[in-house]
Formats: C-alpha cells, structure tokens, sequence
C-alpha cells in the first residue's frame, strides 16, 4: 500500500485562504491536516466516502495553492514574520551585551544599530 506524505504547508496555506474554500472543502481539509484524521476517519465522521473525503482534499489543496500562487500572502507572511524575529533578536542581544558589560560599545554605535533595526522595521511597514 502507498503511503501519501501530508503537504504541511497546507496548514499555513488555509489560515490565509481557508475563508474562500467551501465550507465542507475547507472542514475536511482541517480535519485532515489540523486534526490529522485519515481518510477512513474523516469518512466515517462526515458520512462522505473515502474516495469523496480524498477528492475534496485534491481539490482544496490545488485551489489553495492557486491562491498562493496568484496573491503569494503566506509567503509574504512567512518573510515579514522571519524579519521581525531576526529584528526582535538584533534587539535583545543588544540590549544584552549593554547590560552584561555596562555598555561594551560606544553610545554612537548602539544609537547606529538601533537607527539600522528602525529602518528595517519601517521598509518592513512599507512592504
């Protein structure tokens, strides 16, 4: 018997596009993926054939990538969410290093970095 390996991505993909799935698409695709049902499981719960439950999710899947592919917001997402965490450590190991040596670097240079990570966070605004 072939296995069939989940795509996790979808996750992410139906928190941005779920809402423009049918209603029974979009429940089936949770089940499979949030929930992680199988298809015999999800047939039994929503009274849909497994053949059914496995065609729902074919096409939910391919109209969700359709929707990243024309508007691409998870990714968008993905990159935004990436920035501010590395934006977000910039800052605590700054502040780190001030309050393990008292201020290791000159006020100049923590008052450039701060200026750099500003204006990431403002070209971040911007996108």
């Amino acid at each position: 018997m072939q296995t069939h390996e989940k795509d996790l991505s979808i996750s992410d993909l139906l928190d941005h596009y779920g809402a423009i799935l049918s209603e029974r698409r979009r429940y089936v695709l949770e089940l499979y993926y949030n929930d992680d049902l199988s298809l015999a499981e999800i047939a039994e719960n929503t009274g849909i054939s497994r053949q059914g439950v496995r065609d729902l999710i074919k096409k939910g899947e391919a109209e969700l990538y359709r929707c990243e592919e024309a508007l691409g917001n998870a990714a968008a997402y993905t990159k935004l969410k990436d920035e501010v965490e590395a934006i977000s450590k910039e800052l605590y190991s700054l502040a780190e290093s001030i309050d393990q040596t008292g201020q290791s670097e000159s006020g100049l240079n923590i008052s450039q970095k701060l200026s750099e990570l500003a204006e990431r966070v403002l070209a971040l605004a911007g996108d």
